[in-house]
Formats: C-alpha cells, sequence, structure tokens
C-alpha cells in the first residue's frame, strides 16, 4: 500500500519531500513530491510497513476505540490466521488488506496527521512510476516478500513501485491492485500488471 496527500496539503516547499510525524506514534513517514497536471501531490517513500499498519489494527481492534468511529461494517476484521502469510512483519510491506481496510487506514492516518491521505488514483501512481529503480520480482524475490526499500528508488526517489507487493488504486471501474509483486515476470511489472 502506497498512499498520496492531497494537492495542498502544507509544506514548506511544494516541491521537496516531507517528513509526516503520526500524533501519539513513534513512527515517521516520507513523502515525496509528485508533479501531475492537477499540481503537486505527495506519495509515501516506501510501501506502509506493517509497523506503522500494526498500529492502526491494534486501535482499531481495541474494545477501548469504539468511538473512532469506523465500525464492524467498514473496519477491517481481527485476523484469525496470520495475515503476513510467514513473509515477516517489522520493516516488511503490509499485505493481506482489502480496499476498504485500505482505505480506513487512510482515514484514520488523515484524522491522526491532519492531512489528507488517500489511496492514490491510477493516474496518480502512473506520475509517480518514473523509471528506473528496482524490483522484486519473480526471477530475483525466492518466492517471498522483501524488506521495504531494499532495491533501488525510481527517479523520484520512492521505493517499490513495482514489485515486492502490489499497490492499490482508485480506477474508475473501482479499486484494483496494480504494479505487480514478487510472484510476477519482471517484463510484466507495471500499471497494466494486475494482481
Amino acid at each position: 500500500l502506497l498512499i498520496v496527500a492531497s494537492a495542498g496539503c502544507s509544506s514548506p516547499d511544494e516541491q521537496a519531500p516531507f517528513t509526516q510525524e503520526i500524533e501519539g506514534i513513534d513512527f515517521t513517514m516520507e513523502m515525496m513530491p509528485v508533479r501531475s497536471p492537477a499540481g503537486t501531490l505527495w506519495i509515501s517513500r516506501t510501501e506502509i510497513p506493517w509497523d506503522l499498519y500494526d498500529i492502526f489494527l491494534n486501535f482499531i481492534n481495541s474494545p477501548e476505540n469504539m468511538h473512532a468511529g469506523v465500525d464492524a461494517v467498514s473496519g477491517p476484521t481481527p485476523a484469525y490466521a496470520s495475515v503476513d502469510r510467514g513473509y515477516g512483519r517489522s520493516g516488511y510491506p503490509a499485505i493481506s488488506m482489502s480496499a476498504q481496510a485500505a482505505e480506513s487506514f487512510c482515514l484514520w492516518l488523515s484524522s491522526r496527521t491532519n492531512r489528507n491521505y488517500s489511496i492514490p488514483t491510477l493516474e496518480q501512481w502512473e506520475f509517480a512510476n518514473t523509471g528506473g529503480g528496482g524490483a522484486w520480482h519473480q526471477w530475483n524475490s525466492e518466492k517471498t516478500t522483501h524488506l521495504v526499500a531494499t532495491k533501488a528508488p525510481n527517479t523520484l526517489g520512492i521505493f517499490d513501485m513495482r514489485g515486492n507487493v502490489g499497490e492499490w488504486v482508485i480506477t474508475k471501474d473501482g479499486p484494483r491492485v496494480i504494479g505487480g509483486s514478487f510472484r510476477t515476470p519482471a517484463e510484466e511489472l507495471g500499471s497494466t500488471s494486475l494482481l
């Protein structure tokens, strides 16, 4: 899951990266600027790791936080098995979430940061998917996910745009996962790679 902060975010410099602190949590995210015809948007420098997504899950699933505004319909259901599928937790990209759970995460993050975070649209993802960068794919991944930011970033400084794990995007036909994963052949990675 890569996330975007909308154009118009308060940033000291419209073309500079910024570090997002999260209220009440000892975790920061680097947000990278991406220019588009609609203006500048910022996208997370790495996929959202379990380190942050687990904090969200613990908050949402805690009985003390029923006032959190997420109900049984919109919130993620507590897992009955290991949602990381044995691939790894600390530093690894969060996987196995529905589009609805990803949207709930973005709402939670927005409430903790006073910025508007969302799943990127397909167009936003394509603007951020510039040339260069390495990717974990079928031929080099050894059939497993890898720690975020372990291959070279693309020319915008964003890691894992393609490969490692698929990315949720919003299209005119609804949410879908693109980009390819560690199971996708290298030549098929990109916006047309559906998972």
